[in-house]
């Protein structure tokens, strides 16, 4: 796997995707499991927007592992009791499809 690659999903799971955005394609789908999918790089950019404005989030990439056409990053939010895996599909030297997966502790 291209390692530009590799570091614009490390970061785009880091939440910086500024850093991310010159290799995702236009037409990109980002799906987030049991919520909803974002369709187009502009989509992509707005949430991006939306979650800054928030403030800077507190993720930590624990483990990425690479393919041949996939980048696995997983983390956590280290204020917060909650776990991601972010599943990404590249083609052509660019972002085309991310899948998240995001998990919550149980309150006992």
């Amino acid at each position: 796997m291209n390692v530009k690659i590799v570091a614009a999903c490390e970061a785009y799971s880091r939440g910086d995707g500024e850093k991310a955005f010159p290799l995702i394609s236009e037409d990109v789908q980002w799906h987030i499991v049991g919520d909803h999918t974002i369709i187009g790089l502009g989509g992509l950019k707005e949430v991006c927007a939306e979650a800054a404005a928030e403030g800077k989030p507190n993720f930590s990439n624990t483990r990425t592992i690479q393919g041949k056409h996939h980048v696995i990053v997983e983390g956590c939010d280290l204020d917060r009791d909650v776990h991601y895996c972010d599943i990404y599909t590249a083609e052509a030297g660019k972002i085309t499809e991310i899948t998240s997966y995001c998990l919550t502790a149980l309150e006992q």
